[in-house]
């Protein structure tokens, strides 16, 4: 009965290097972002969630005399408006708040709308998902997805 009982321990121990490692790469944490990596010029494409309309645009990201990174972007479809955006970065996201602003073809009464992006990078190529609301609000109006791409 003793044998017996030892024998797991004996196994355990004579294991060695057989016993499966862990993978090292699938648990590193991603490196956080830095603003001197978010800032450039951008053009990407914006997707409404549930619909086939997508809306292009360019971006310019840089950092204020505060070291802040800011930017603007403007849609394809109305080149002459410049939407102000603000970002934070959160490890490796950058978060950005865009507006308020008008929307394109709303009466100019109409309430200011504004967006916050949630994005991440794999080289020059940018994925994330995008809200939108009434300026001031944190009720959403609607959601999406947005690409974009660095630009020289």
């Amino acid at each position: 009965m003793r044998k017996l009982l030892l024998l797991p321990l004996i196994l355990w121990a004579c294991g060695g290097d057989k016993a499966p490692k862990m993978d090292e790469a699938a648990m590193a944490t991603p490196a956080a972002l830095t603003a001197a990596e978010v800032v450039g010029n951008y053009a990407g494409a914006t997707t409404i969630d549930g619909t086939d309309s997508v809306t292009n645009w360019t971006s310019m990201a840089m950092t204020n005399a505060n070291g802040d990174l800011v930017g603007e972007l403007v849609q394809a479809a109305a080149p002459d408006v410049a939407i102000p955006m603000a970002a934070t970065l959160s490890g490796d996201s950058v978060v950005w708040v865009g507006g308020p602003y008008t929307a394109i073809g709303a009466a100019a009464d109409a309430p200011q709308m504004m967006w916050r992006a949630v994005g991440r990078a794999n080289g020059n190529a940018w994925t994330g998902t995008v809200v939108w609301m009434m300026a001031g609000s944190d009720s959403v109006m609607q959601s999406g997805t947005w690409t974009a791409t660095r630009t020289p």
